[in-house]
C-alpha cells in the first residue's frame, strides 16, 4: 500500500515538473516571438535592428524568468502542504503549480499585447522624445527651423 502510495506520487511529481518546464519554454516563446516581431516591425519601419534593442529582451527575459523563480518556490511550499495533507490526514487536495501557471500566463498576456501594438505608435513616440531632444538643445536658428518643420510633420 505505502509503496503504491510512494509511486503514485513519483508520477505525479514528474507530472509537475514537466508542466512547469513547459511553463518556463512557453515564456521564452512568447519572448522569442515578440523579439522577431519587433524585428520585422523595426524592418519595416527601415531601421536598423540595435544591440541595445536585443539587450533589453535578454533584460526583459531575466526579469520575467526570476519571478518564475520565486512563484515556483512559492508552488513547491503549496505543493509540500498538499502532499503533507494527502499523505498524513487523506485529504485529495490537488497538486497544481497554480502561481507559476498564473504568472506565465501573465507574462505571455503582456507579449501578446505587445506583439500586436502598432508599430506607428511607437514611432510616434520617438519622435516626441526626439522633438523633446531637440528644443532643450535649440539655441541657434537653424535648429529652430527643423524643429517647427518636424513639429508640421508629426501634424
Amino acid at each position: 500500500m505505502e509503496n503504491n502510495f510512494i509511486e503514485m506520487e513519483w508520477s505525479r511529481l514528474w507530472w509537475l515538473l514537466s508542466v512547469v518546464v513547459t511553463e518556463y519554454v512557453l515564456v521564452l516563446a512568447a519572448v522569442g516571438a515578440d523579439m522577431a516581431s519587433g524585428i520585422s516591425k523595426s524592418r519595416k519601419r527601415g531601421e536598423a535592428t540595435r544591440s541595445r534593442s536585443l539587450r533589453r529582451t535578454v533584460d526583459k527575459l531575466a526579469r520575467y524568468y526570476n519571478v518564475l523563480v520565486v512563484l515556483t518556490v512559492v508552488d513547491a511550499m503549496q505543493i509540500a502542504g498538499a502532499w503533507f495533507m494527502r499523505a498524513v490526514e487523506g485529504y485529495a487536495v490537488p497538486t497544481v503549480p497554480l502561481f507559476t501557471l498564473l504568472g506565465s500566463l501573465g507574462m505571455a498576456g503582456i507579449e501578446v499585447k505587445s506583439i500586436f501594438e502598432k508599430g506607428s505608435d511607437k514611432e510616434r513616440t520617438d519622435v516626441g522624445a526626439l522633438l523633446d531632444l531637440l528644443e532643450s538643445a535649440a539655441d541657434n536658428e537653424k535648429l529652430t527651423k527643423i524643429i517647427n518643420n518636424l513639429k508640421n510633420l508629426k501634424k
